[in-house]
Parts: structure tokens; C-alpha cells; sequence
């Protein structure tokens, strides 16, 4: 799969590397504006079935 040969790469440099938030985890600074209101904020990614899959799962497929 596509994310297993980024994860290699990434390690290869002497970089921990994983998948957690790879998935319709689309922004973490500034998505609610600015400070301090990002910092407690949360958003919803809310996607079909039909998105998540052709966009998002594919590389770990």
C-alpha cells in the first residue's frame, strides 16, 4: 500500500513515523480561526461513502 512505502521512507530518514490522522484529518492549526479559539475548537469531517474511499482509504488499501 501507498502509506506503507511513506512510512518506510519516512523511517528511513531516522524519523518516527505512523498513520494516526492520516484519515479525513484535513487541517490542525489555525482551523477555527486565530488564537486562542483554535486551541479548544473542534471540527467534523463529515464524509459519504463513496468520498472516504476514493479520496482517503485508497492508500491504505
Amino acid at each position: 500500500a501507498a502509506v506503507h512505502h511513506t512510512v518506510k521512507g519516512i523511517q528511513a530518514a531516522g524519523v518516527m513515523a505512523c498513520t494516526k490522522h492520516f484519515i479525513a484529518y484535513e487541517q490542525e492549526h489555525f482551523r477555527q480561526g486565530s488564537p486562542p479559539s483554535y486551541l479548544t475548537a473542534s471540527i467534523s469531517e463529515n464524509l459519504d461513502d463513496v468520498t472516504m474511499h476514493e479520496l482517503y482509504l485508497w492508500p491504505f488499501a
